[in-house]
């Protein structure tokens, strides 16, 4: 906060005082009033974001007293202000100006992972103060729990009227990642629909299978003919075009999907966990929202196990001639 006296918030031009309510932007550290933020939605500098822009004081602070330099000087000195590398031998931040005070820069490892994820947490939540649609950002977060730099504005932009974002992860793993999201629901109805459009494309691959073994001399002929080849050809073209439209259609409506199922979860458990202390309304979001390995993991076992079926079914054959490995020996 002492950092920030004496500057002027980017959109009012007002100076910052100890009085005033001040958030800051996540991705350049530039501070703003509260209500300024909330009036703009967006960052002042948000057009240099791109260029890697860093927020940096203008006026010089007395907050921090400067310790002695020790005679025997470190390396690098860490800037209890801003988080700069400096070197050792410098009295005065290179970043922010701040006096430094001669702390080696290892310490800033010394902080442990959970009091750094809520801090960053705290951060985030702060800088979209506003609620969405009467769900707090401090209640989205603790539903997301992971990746909440990403969600939580979109979540800002969904309140605000926006109908739809681009999610890469939904469209390369598909149901694989709602169910990762415990999007239970919406996983099983991707996953059946894929696995239905799948079928005329699983069996033109049986009827190739069975001929390359017949080629190779594993099998005497073929087992089962797939009927209507060519007819079956099209369903392919057809059902796999499909099979895209549903990557496609998750890929721009999952983030949508996503935050009105957080809003929906968040207000249906809020009466009974009225009374609860916070860590008990954290554990239990932890079970409703974040993440799940367990389930992916299982319907990706499923789905070896049915090939490990078919290769049974064509070993199990009486057409399935076992290849005379004595002659090798």
């Amino acid at each position: 906060m002492q950092n920030f006296l004496g500057n002027p918030c980017p959109y009012c031009g007002k100076i910052f005082n100890e009085n005033d309510d001040i958030v800051v932007c996540p991705e350049c550290g530039t501070p703003h009033h509260r209500d300024c933020y909330k009036e703009h939605s967006a960052c002042a500098n948000e057009e240099k974001h791109s260029e890697k822009f860093e927020w940096k004081s203008s006026v010089f602070t007395h907050s921090l007293k400067p310790e002695p330099i020790p005679e025997e000087k470190p390396e690098t000195v860490l800037c209890a202000h801003c988080g700069k590398e400096n070197p050792g031998s410098a009295h005065y931040c290179l970043g922010c100006g701040a006096p430094l005070i001669s702390k080696p820069v290892r310490d800033k490892y010394e902080v442990s992972y959970e009091e750094f994820q809520r801090e960053r947490e705290r951060i985030f939540t702060e800088s979209f103060g506003s609620d969405f649609e009467g769900v707090s950002a401090k209640e989205a977060a603790i539903y997301v729990r992971s990746n909440i730099g990403y969600f939580l504005p979109r979540f800002a932009a969904f309140s605000k009227g926006a109908k739809f974002d681009t999610n890469f992860s939904a469209f390369i793993f598909s149901y694989f990642y709602l169910f990762y999201r415990k999007m239970y629901g919406l996983g099983i109805g991707v996953f059946l629909a894929t696995l239905i459009l799948s079928i005329p494309t699983s069996l033109l691959d049986f009827q190739l299978l069975q001929e390359q073994y017949v080629e190779m001399g594993l099998l005497s002929q073929v087992i089962w003919n797939v009927p209507h080849q060519e007819t079956l050809a099209i369903y392919s073209i057809i059902a796999n075009l499909l099979i895209w439209v549903i990557r496609i259609a998750l890929m721009m409506f999952f983030n949508k999907l996503y935050y009105s199922k957080m809003i929906q979860n968040i207000k249906q458990n809020r009466p009974r966990l009225a009374n609860k202390s916070e860590n008990e309304i954290s554990a239990f979001f932890k079970k409703k929202g974040g993440t799940s390995f367990v389930v992916p993991i299982i319907i990706l076992v499923l789905s070896f196990a049915a090939s490990f079926v078919l290769a049974g079914f064509i070993v199990s054959s009486e057409f399935f001639i076992m290849p005379d490995v004595s002659k090798f020996l």
